[in-house]
């Protein structure tokens, strides 16, 4: 028998994409089908890639996203390489990042900035704390969290204030913490550093803390501006895709391919450390 493949519809704000994942949680180049969000979009991914895995051969044993309320049985039938797989729906919000960029027990906490950004981890029961939200994964792991939202577009605001056209690499390495060009940064960092207290007082102290996101892997000194705004150390994962590898992840466990979320390791890059002084006691 051929290897399972995952299928991810990945709704973002202005388009809806479906990947292909393989049974080691890697994505599939070249089978990849994008429109503009709107009402059919979902299935007409959905319809492109069926085309490619069919042509391919591939053997769909899941499809994972929020397909099940705007895909119809009617439409699944004229889809036979589909036939079989099992459909999920998406998963919370911030639960695919985390999983993907491989947050998943052993105290490791993930960090997340982009068109989704928060800070949480995954734990085995629902917890209860004042500024964190814990939503259900699944009926055995649940997602604890604190949301960033201004986070994804402090970088680019502060870009266009300091009107540099390129990197500002230089300027963040060299600015004061209270650099008054740097507010919206600042403000972030604060309200990392706030959802990592509560997130250790509800917890204990993390092993690890994995931090994702093109903008954070593109500005090692914003890196190491929140790792000392946390006061510890930040693994860098360099996943393309880490929200949509989760859901891939999470369908393989579901269906049998794999026993635990961490039987696939997430790329990982290096460690930003903090500076000694910025270190909390």
């Amino acid at each position: 028998m051929s290897d399972p493949y995952i299928v991810v519809l990945d709704v973002e704000a202005g388009a809806v994409r479906a990947l292909l994942f393989d049974s080691e949680a890697r994505r599939v180049e070249g089978y990849s089908a994008q429109l503009p969000r709107r009402a059919d979009a979902a299935a007409d991914c959905l319809d492109e890639m069926h085309r490619l895995v069919q042509a391919a051969e591939y053997r769909i044993s899941a499809v994972v996203g929020r397909a099940e309320s705007e895909v119809t049985a009617e439409d699944r039938k004229y889809w036979p390489a589909f036939e079989g797989a099992a459909w999920f729906p998406s998963l919370p919000e911030g639960a695919g990042m985390m999983l993907g960029s491989g947050c998943v027990g052993h105290r490791r906490f993930g960090l997340a900035i982009g068109e989704k950004s928060l800070l949480g981890m995954v734990v085995e029961r629902p917890i209860a704390m004042e500024g964190l939200t814990c939503v259900a994964v699944d009926e055995k792991t649940w997602l604890l969290s604190g949301a960033v939202p201004e986070a994804g577009g402090a970088y680019p605001a502060v870009k266009r204030e300091l009107k540099v056209k390129g990197s500002i690499e230089g300027y963040l390495e060299t600015a004061a913490v209270d650099d008054p060009h740097l507010a919206e940064l600042a403000l972030v960092e604060r309200r990392f550093g706030e959802i990592f207290e509560k997130l250790k007082r509800a917890m204990k102290e993390p092993v690890e803390v994995i931090a994702c996101g093109a903008t954070l892997l593109k500005s090692p000194a914003w890196m190491l501006r929140i790792a000392n705004a946390l006061g510890t150390a930040l693994t860098l994962c360099t996943e393309p895709e880490p929200s949509a590898r989760g859901a891939a992840l999470w369908a393989l466990e579901r269906t049998g391919a794999i026993s635990f979320l961490d039987a696939l390791p997430a790329s990982m890059a290096g460690v930003v450390q903090p500076a000694e002084r910025s270190i909390k006691n």
